[in-house]
């Protein structure tokens, strides 16, 4: 009798750490750090780099949370790039260290998706709010995807410089009026 109980007793804690195991993954999956997540953006936020509205374009919104709780906006990931690319002239309070998250929408879903993680598509025949612009997708393969049917370059974040950004920097037209 007592030899099987102890012969059960490794069945047990194997049992007990499985199911530990699924717990802890189950309660880790799909959590954020709420002082890092997403936020919404109000209609009178403007852009940290341009000035109109990311309010008016939902599609096309990203963002950057800084570890002290701030958040700048973008109306498309060329703006966000681009503030990236030259904080110390946007922003004279923040530097790239001091960056908690970077988040855009995902072009197919508009959920909120970590920018560092995204795949983009370059220079397409689709428009954002101000012309060419950087189409971010969860995946390579949904960027490849929407790349063979709107030409462009698919690129992952760190692929994206100053240079990749200066043919979309031309002429810009604006959807919708700009109202200061």
């Amino acid at each position: 009798m007592l030899l099987q109980r102890v012969i059960q007793l490794p069945k047990i804690l194997v049992a007990a750490a499985m199911l530990l195991t699924i717990a802890m993954v189950s309660l880790t999956q799909g959590s954020e750090d709420p002082a890092t997540a997403p936020r919404e953006i109000a209609e009178d936020v403007t852009c940290g780099k341009c000035g109109m509205f990311p309010a008016r374009y939902p599609q096309w919104q990203t963002q950057i949370i800084f570890a002290d709780g701030t958040m700048t906006p973008f109306d498309g990931c060329k703006c966000m790039f681009d503030f990236l690319f030259n904080m110390d002239r946007f922003d004279k309070e923040h530097s790239s260290g001091d960056i908690a998250a970077v988040w855009v929408r995902e072009f197919n879903t508009e959920d909120w998706i970590d920018a560092r993680k995204a795949h983009y598509v370059i220079g397409s025949d689709k428009k954002g709010p101000m012309g060419k612009e950087l189409i971010p997708f969860a995946d390579a393969a949904a960027a490849e995807s929407f790349q063979k049917e709107h030409s462009g370059e698919a690129a992952p974040y760190e692929a994206i410089t100053m240079e990749t950004l200066k043919p979309l920097m031309g002429k810009m037209h604006m959807k919708g009026k700009m109202d200061m």
